[in-house]
């Protein structure tokens, strides 16, 4: 089984597309002899365009599918909801979900693997800190939560409350695991 870790976000109908796209992952990865993992729901100002706050969350799922499988499933997903493949990189969506790890593989193809935006945007680096803190980025060896506790960016982000259906394999990173960055 190989361990993935996804990036989700919205910046349209937010909320609807968030539980919508965690859902659609839980059905085709969750289960009870492989659980998900979710870090809590974080609200950000949009990056690179003006634009209204997203909500992000990094998700951890387990699988005996290639890169390649779950790439599609992904960008399967985010069609489902309306998000086109030829939208500009930076603008608003519907639901995006970005394969951020894939073991501790190392690639460009099919998909840049790990993806860079993981040690540059605070919506991705807190999440996968709460979530795989002690797990190390496969190009630094640093762990996340020490490249969270290094980060410095103006980019602001806060966690939000944020309630997901009753999914029984379905696990939620709490408050009591929060790590700060100075």
């Amino acid at each position: 089984m190989s361990r993935v870790l996804l990036g989700i976000g919205s910046n349209k109908q937010r909320h609807q597309h968030i539980q919508a796209g965690v859902l659609a992952l839980y059905q085709h990865f969750a289960s009870a002899t492989t659980p998900m993992r979710i870090s809590r729901v974080f609200e950000s100002a949009a990056v690179g365009f003006v634009g209204q706050p997203f909500f992000n969350l990094v998700a951890e799922v387990q699988t005996q599918l290639s890169v390649a499988e779950v790439n599609q499933i992904c960008k399967e997903i985010e069609q489902q909801f309306g998000h086109s493949a030829a939208a500009p990189k930076y603008s608003p969506r519907t639901l995006d979900i970005d394969m951020l790890l894939f073991d501790d593989l190392i690639s460009r193809e099919p998909v840049q693997l790990p993806r860079d935006e993981i040690l540059h945007n605070a919506f991705v680096l807190w999440p996968l800190a709460e979530l795989v803190g002690s797990l190390p980025h496969p190009c630094t060896g640093l762990t996340f939560t020490q490249h969270w506790q290094q980060y410095s960016s103006s980019q602001q982000l806060q966690p939000i409350s944020f309630d997901f259906e009753q999914l029984p394999h379905l696990y939620q990173v709490t408050p009591s695991t929060l790590i700060t960055n100075n």
